[in-house]
């Protein structure tokens, strides 16, 4: 099975309207398309980054639908990571003969789902852009101008470690490319590079006090952050700064920086220069 690229990720968040403000004005990203899904029960609007794809927030239009569930739950945040794959077909039939939890399978054109139960608490929506019968359904359009240029990343809070890598591996079918050790920030980690050179990171904490830790306790397994691509970062941080976004770290050149989650509704951001 192809996993080709991130293709999205969607804030859970209780206010559409009250939450574009904050993304538009204060982080710099100009709204795309919006509307309502009621067959997903969601109201939603697209961010587009610079390469086409985009951040979405997504807003319950009904309580105790899953979104609002998550809502309760986890409170505000990142709620579900879409991946392009090359065909829906072949990833329900490879996914579903070891095992995986599916959702929405009976959907003609899906999209499909992977449980978070089988995914250490990560929700992941499997998406294929190109179909024979549309094989210009895929086109992006791209946005040179977007504060934001890609989704770099994605970081997912495990246990264990050793656990969560057999898992994405063999039954997940993501491709490992290293693991390290950094106790610059209390973590091991493991990393899978798809298709279009992007990653997600699993990521364990050397100790309960590390930040990891701290979000393992509080929240279990799941997302524990995006890591958005921009051109000049100091340019970017003075931006922020300017609109009061509070950030964490960044104080000198080199440091990693991150939008700090009470700035953007339930969803920790680090920022890199690409």
């Amino acid at each position: 099975m192809r996993y080709i690229g991130l293709d999205h990720v969607a804030i859970a968040v209780k206010s559409t309207e009250q939450s574009i403000p904050v993304f538009r004005d204060a982080m710099g990203m100009k709204p795309g398309r919006s509307g309502q899904s009621v067959e997903s029960g969601i109201n939603n609007v697209h961010f587009p980054y610079g390469d086409g794809r985009y951040l979405a927030l997504i807003e319950p239009l009904a309580p105790g639908n899953a979104v609002d569930r998550a809502i309760q739950k986890r409170g505000e945040g990142i709620y579900v990571l879409a991946i392009e794959i090359e065909s829906q077909e072949a990833a329900k039939q490879e996914l579903a003969a070891k095992g995986v939890r599916l959702v929405n399978t009976a959907a003609a054109r899906g999209p499909i789902f992977i449980h978070p139960q089988s995914a250490n608490g990560m929700f992941i929506q499997l998406r294929q852009r190109v179909w024979p019968e549309d094989p210009a359904g895929g086109t992006r359009t791209s946005n040179p101008d977007a504060a934001y240029r890609w989704l770099d990343h994605v970081v997912i809070a495990v246990r264990n470690l050793d656990e969560a890598v057999a898992n994405y591996r063999d039954k997940l079918g993501f491709q490992l490319t290293r693991t390290a050790v950094s106790q610059a920030m209390g973590i091991k980690q493991a990393f899978f590079v798809l298709e279009d050179g992007r990653f997600i990171e699993l990521a364990e904490p050397l100790g309960p006090a590390t930040p990891i830790g701290r979000a393992l306790e509080r929240r279990g397994e799941g997302p524990y952050l995006i890591c958005l691509a921009v051109r000049d970062i100091a340019e970017r941080i003075r931006a922020l700064k300017a609109n009061g976004v509070q950030l964490i770290g960044g104080g000198k050149p080199g440091d990693q920086v991150f939008i700090h989650p009470k700035s953007a509704k339930g969803a920790l951001i680090q920022l890199v220069e690409r």
